[in-house]
């Protein structure tokens, strides 16, 4: 196969950016070259008739999103044509590469692999990271976060970085200094790329290394198997109680969760919702700080239903929520009606829905089919994982990430491979699903969000 090799390296350097820590790598813009690489591979794959070209159900509903907004930005701000046309055009190839190039379960658990360990890599910087000593941050510090480099010097307090080795005009914060010149924020830890958001962090590594080592040790349950895969799960539990993630902490929790809730129904619903209570107790943010970060989120969802009202079509462009507000939206539907306008937000609603359909459909009609073990534990394992993701969605300006897109591209695979191995298998949209959306999606942009604001005193 072709294509496997582009799309497992495209997916460690998007996630891990060895490119950014080693100065060999940064010679050669790897990340574009991967992405042809995967291209190409799936062009000789579909040549050599070692794939079939069959669309999955979100294909047409992501081409229309993309293009939507490509469209826009060339509207409103076609000066940003080129760069917001690059990023786009890696989206759509990670995630049709995966969708399509992936189409049986042998290529499936090796592309799942890979993300796994990479995730894993990630959750072990983290980690490291968390219980390094403290080092002085010189830089420029901003709400939650602070670019800048260690200077070596170790702290206890922002007061020890004072004083006459302190560089002139530089602020300092005292963090947790790790591996490739990372740090954490407000001591919690964080990676770097897309993952500088402690939350994104605690997302990642739960959707991306926590749900499929569970259904890894599922599917073979030899002693040492199980061992190393619940070494994994206890280093990113670990790794996502120390971002401190409110979020991040339920969406680790979503994930037992879900399987607890499919097969003990109302008690695995009392249980999951108990452990992500205890979870958060134990180890997420409270106090001030937990406080204002609430606050400011909400006033960058009333400034984003703001820049709807002035832009309803196709909103400030994707990608430009910062310009117009100092934060980021911190919720992809919020984040979507602001940059889209309003038909991209249904856009981005029906990927992610016909996404859940996909996993519902193929579960429910397999749950009868003898020798479907490992399609329903790889399916259970996306159903818990796409469940995280959409729930820290709700804060987290998430539309256009990787690793949403990488988990789209999953789902997608995954039935894939079951149309390889039972041709007749389909999961249908019609108008009933797309009048269900349209009004979800109206409610929520002149009903919920306005009223919902209103209460908080935000509009």
């Amino acid at each position: 196969m072709f294509a496997i090799p582009g799309i497992c390296a495209l997916m460690i350097f998007i996630l891990a950016r060895p490119q950014e820590f080693i100065p060999l790598l940064q010679r050669v813009p790897f990340l574009h070259l991967f992405t042809a690489l995967a291209v190409l591979g799936w062009v000789i794959d579909v040549r050599l008739r070692r794939l079939q070209p069959l669309p999955v159900p979100t294909l047409p509903w992501v081409i229309a999103f993309l293009l939507w907004a490509f469209i826009g930005i060339a509207v409103v701000a076609p000066e940003k044509i080129i760069e917001r046309g690059i990023e786009l055009a890696i989206l759509f190839a990670l995630y049709g590469t995966l969708a399509h190039g992936v189409q049986k379960f042998r290529t499936f658990q090796i592309v799942a692999g890979t993300l796994v360990t990479t995730c894993l890599f990630i959750a072990f910087v983290c980690f490291h990271q968390g219980v390094s000593p403290k080092q002085c941050i010189a830089g420029e510090y901003r709400i939650g976060t602070i670019d800048g480099e260690p200077d070596g010097r170790v702290c206890e307090t922002v007061e020890n970085c004072m004083g006459p080795e302190a560089e002139p005009g530089k602020e300092y914060r005292c963090e947790h200094a790790g591996l490739f010149g990372t740090y954490s924020v407000e001591e919690r830890v964080r990676y770097r790329g897309e993952l500088q958001d402690p939350n994104e962090v605690a997302l990642c590594i739960s959707a991306g290394a926590l749900s499929l080592l569970i259904a890894f040790a599922l599917r073979r349950r030899n002693p040492l198997n199980v061992l190393l895969c619940a070494a994994g799960v206890t280093l990113v539990i670990l790794t996502v109680l120390a971002t401190k993630s409110r979020g991040g902490m339920v969406s680790a929790m979503l994930v037992p969760g879900v399987y607890l809730l499919r097969r003990y129904r109302i008690k695995g619903a009392i249980v999951a919702g108990s452990l992500a209570v205890a979870a958060i107790a134990l180890g997420g943010r409270s106090g001030a700080n937990a406080d204002v970060s609430t606050q400011l989120r909400y006033e960058a969802w009333a400034s984003g239903l703001d820049m709807f009202k002035e832009n309803p079509i196709f909103g400030v462009g994707a990608g430009l929520f910062s310009d117009h507000h100092y934060l980021t939206a911190h919720n992809s539907l919020v984040l979507t009606l602001a940059e889209l306008g309003l038909v991209g937000m249904m856009l981005y609603v029906t990927i992610i829905y016909l996404t859940f359909k996909t996993l519902y459909i193929g579960l429910t009609t397999l749950a009868v089919v003898p020798g479907t073990a490992a399609v329903r534990v790889w399916g259970m394992a996306l159903m818990a994982s796409m469940s995280g993701i959409v729930f820290q969605s709700n804060t987290l300006s998430f539309a256009y990430h990787s690793v949403l897109w990488i988990f789209l591209g999953l789902v997608g695979a995954w039935y894939s491979a079951i149309k390889h191995h039972k041709p007749d298998f389909e999961v249908k949209f019609g108008w009933r699903d797309v009048s269900g959306i349209v009004v979800g999606c109206l409610a929520f942009v002149f009903l919920i969000l306005p009223v919902f604001l209103k209460y908080k005193g935000e509009y």
